[in-house]
């Protein structure tokens, strides 16, 4: 065997070697289709878990729903609170927060609109009262306030006038013609009700007028305010109410001489269809057949009807007897008696000794006694002397005073000047 040299044999080996490394670089870079290369990836680190205290973590937003309660017959706080599945316990606090007594008077119509959240806390509801005056009830923290909130309406007067006719033969009719709503009719019927009966005097070719407060809001008519100035023509004669706040802040009607228009008596003390009979000394009796007086004046009404006492004074009867049925005798100081007879019943608290107010109900229409259909029979008394309670002469309430004159005038002028120029133009 031939032997070779040691540095032949170096150059042999680092030859194979580098033949080796050539080879294996050749198969990275040039790889046959057959046999796919895969690199690896190297796998990402798993994420760090961080800990976070339950009171860092924001909830989700409790987003406030509007609901809105539409009052209907029948319907109380309770009823609308329990169909709209509200809670009881809140509407139990609301109640006892201060200014919520007006939520006790609701209206059909009327729309409460309630503001919660998803999980069901009542945030705010706001209760429109009137169209100037809306209730607002608000959770502060933990508890519920409530406020009234209002709003100034515009206030423009306005002038209507209007003439009873065979078209429209009533007080209402004739009203409603020349654009009068029922308020305004019956705080007119009210201002004249001393000296006009509506029921009776009323004839074609009347007329009347009135200057009153129209309330706006954003251009619309919400309201109507006090009469500030009234004249009705009847059977010829004018009669006009004119409104004044004297120096001590007390407010009246009175005519253009500062008389009061207010009477101590009721002309009237029923709403009433016709008179059934007149004040007559010689009245033929309809049940008894004989001549007998007639010392008052029988309204023939509806059963039930309202009766009012005519004026302050106590009563010092309210017995029942067989020709009178119920009645009520009423003592109005030391000249005056009103009597009322044939009553279905007595108004609650209706005794003797009990002291009463004009306009107060002290009983209802019937025909217990000696009736033949349901009426009142009014008896008026001066001094202790029947006189018709139709034409006897009213005393007035307090005039102007002497001290105010002058400020009155300046005050009713203009709209005593007014009227009587619409009357012309009319």
């Amino acid at each position: 065997m031939r032997k070779y040299p040691s540095t032949h044999l170096k150059l042999a080996g680092l030859l194979v070697a580098a033949c080796a490394a050539l080879a294996l670089i050749n198969a990275l870079i040039a790889p046959t289709p057959s046999e796919p290369v895969t690199i690896p990836i190297p796998a990402k680190e798993p994420p760090q878990s961080v800990a976070v205290r339950a009171d860092q973590i924001e909830p989700a937003p409790d987003l406030p729903q509007l609901i809105r309660l539409t009052v209907k017959n029948g319907d109380n706080l309770s009823s609308l609170f329990a169909k709209a599945r509200l809670s009881a316990g809140d509407l139990q606090r609301i109640l006892s927060t201060e200014n919520a007594d007006a939520l006790a008077d609701l209206r059909p119509g009327q729309n409460i609109d309630v503001q919660k959240t998803t999980t069901g806390r009542i945030q705010q509801l706001r209760y429109a009262i009137n169209p100037t005056t809306t209730l607002i009830t608000t959770l502060r923290n933990t508890e519920y306030q409530t406020t009234i909130e209002t709003v100034r309406p515009d206030i423009l007067l306005k002038t209507l006038h209007g003439r009873i006719s065979k078209t429209h033969p009533s007080l209402y009719h004739a009203g409603k013609q020349a654009g009068l709503s029922d308020n305004l009719i019956m705080a007119m019927a009210n201002l004249f009700q001393w000296d006009i009966s509506f029921a009776l005097d009323l004839r074609e070719g009347d007329e009347f007028t009135i200057v009153f407060e129209a309330l706006q809001l954003n251009g619309e008519l919400i309201d109507e305010g006090n009469i500030l100035a009234a004249s009705f023509v009847n059977l010829g004669e004018t009669h006009e109410a004119l409104r004044y706040t004297n120096s001590e802040g007390e407010t009246g009607y009175f005519d253009d001489n500062g008389e009061s228009l207010h009477k101590a008596f009721l002309r009237d003390p029923v709403h009433f269809s016709h008179v059934s009979s007149s004040f007559n000394l010689k009245r033929m009796h309809p049940i008894l057949k004989r001549t007998m007086p007639h010392r008052g004046i029988d309204y023939a009404a509806n059963r039930g009807t309202p009766v009012r006492a005519a004026g302050d004074g106590k009563i010092i009867k309210a017995e029942r007897n067989q020709a009178s049925g119920n009645f009520v005798v009423i003592q109005h100081g030391e000249q005056y008696t009103t009597k009322y007879l044939h009553l279905s019943k007595f108004a609650k608290g209706i005794r003797a000794s009990k002291k009463i107010k004009q306009g107060q109900t002290i009983g209802y229409v019937g025909a217990t006694g000696l009736a033949t259909g349901p009426h009142l029979h009014y008896e008026f008394l001066v001094g202790g002397v029947h006189r018709n309670p139709r034409t006897v002469s009213l005393p007035n309430a307090a005039a102007v005073a002497t001290s105010e004159m002058q400020a009155f005038k300046a005050h009713v002028n203009p709209w005593v000047s007014l009227l009587r120029e619409t009357l012309i133009k009319n």
